[in-house]
């Protein structure tokens, strides 16, 4: 298994760029400063034969394919949705092409897709080892196998074959447009900018490149640079979602906060189930004292996403900033109470929850019938502080004495 396990990890290091193989979209996290979010798409979710087994219940037909291309398209675009029979299918079908062909790069890849999807981990980690040796012989083709290897976390493999599809095609525009993500997962943004601004050089309609220009400005903080070319991709597709968040930020650090308004609801129209257009949006209003106004914008989100817990926690600080510790105490149970693997973010909430609950217990305590509630809300406040020295305890100790005794 340990083998299989490191390439399950490393599969989305490199998913965070833009690719034209790739089908989701990204999304980014609150923070700018990550540098692998918002260049264009994120990379599709690679799963075990386990991992599926509820859809392969759901979905028991099949589908058998008869040309390589049509099981490459469906192994490398929506794998996780694939019951058992159609990656049977595409599997076989490999197997065939490979005996007579096997520099097969589409028969090679959908083999290794298809290991991967089954869980075979000797077959995944071989069947890697000879994607790596494939001399393809297209543009086209560097670009499919080099975007598989990115993906396996071997950005510096990938960007031979990146390399590559250059040099068969001088002006394969596609080719610099690779090798400039893989150069911003190396973090050398020199390079990065040189490959992406070859690639609208060659290809001005290709908005993806300059978006991904202007998130490489983001990540070096030259703002202004990040500025023209996130509205040169815009004006290149103009509903282009990415494009228009990664705009926001920017405006967002330059404290241009009504043109980073604009830009957020821009986006939320576009991406109306994403939380990010709405955590932003919500820290715009902040950023302008619109309390109210970044209050409701994410109640608007939690009514489409209910769960989220991100914005749940946003929500109840901003209610703790309004005195509502009764709302602010709820959600944070609430969040509290999720299985969240973050320790640093689960910290942060019950740091939050013991705030609300103090001065939810004084707020309750001036109030002849609450006093109940007072009594569980200052033990909360116990329960959920860390490090409280002596005297503080004993203190909300005898105030809770002080209310039982007048009960």
């Amino acid at each position: 298994m340990k083998k299989l396990n490191v390439f399950l990890i490393i599969v989305c290091l490199f998913g965070a760029c833009a690719s034209q193989n790739l089908n989701s979209q990204s999304t980014s996290e609150k923070s700018i400063s990550t540098l692998q979010n918002n260049q264009d798409e994120t990379s599709k979710k690679i799963t075990t034969k386990n991992s599926n087994k509820d859809i392969i219940q759901k979905k028991p037909s099949g589908t058998v394919y008869k040309t390589i291309d049509d099981a490459y398209l469906a192994m490398t675009k929506k794998l996780a949705d694939l019951p058992e029979e159609s990656v049977k299918s595409a599997f076989e079908l490999a197997v065939d092409i490979l005996k007579n062909n096997p520099a097969h790069v589409r028969a090679n890849i959908v083999l290794f897709e298809a290991h991967l999807y089954r869980g075979n981990e000797d077959q995944v980690v071989e069947q890697f080892k000879k994607l790596l040796t494939l001399k393809p012989e297209t543009p086209e083709l560097c670009i499919e196998l080099g975007t598989v290897i990115a993906k396996l976390g071997k950005i510096s493999e990938a960007m031979i074959m990146f390399h590559r599809s250059i040099e068969l095609n001088p002006k394969f525009a596609k080719g610099y447009y690779n090798l400039g993500r893989a150069f911003f997962m190396k973090r050398n943004f020199e390079q990065a900018v040189i490959a992406y601004q070859k690639t609208v050089e060659l290809d001005p309609t290709e908005y993806r490149a300059w978006n991904n220009l202007g998130w490489v400005y983001m990540a070096q903080k030259k703002y202004e640079q990040s500025e023209t070319y996130l509205k040169k991709a815009i004006e290149t597709k103009n509903d282009y979602p990415v494009a228009h968040l990664n705009l926001g930020l920017v405006y967002i650090v330059q404290q241009k906060f009504d043109d980073a308004e604009k830009m957020l609801k821009k986006y939320i129209e576009f991406k109306p189930d994403d939380s990010e257009g709405y955590r932003n949006l919500s820290s715009v209003y902040q950023q302008k004292g619109k309390m109210d106004d970044a209050i409701q914008t994410l109640r608007t989100f939690l009514k489409r996403k209910p769960d989220d817990i991100i914005a749940k926690n946003n929500l109840a600080v901003l209610l703790l900033s309004k005195a509502r510790y009764g709302e602010s105490v709820k959600l944070l149970k609430s969040v509290k109470d999720k299985n969240v693997n973050d320790p640093k973010f689960k910290k942060e909430v019950l740091k939050t929850l013991a705030v609300a609950s103090y001065h939810l217990a004084e707020a309750l305590a001036k109030t002849d019938d609450k006093q109940r509630q007072a009594i569980n809300a200052y033990q909360d406040y116990l329960n959920f502080s860390e490090n409280l020295s002596e005297n503080v305890i004993k203190s909300v100790k005898a105030k809770i004495k002080k209310i039982e005794n007048s009960m």
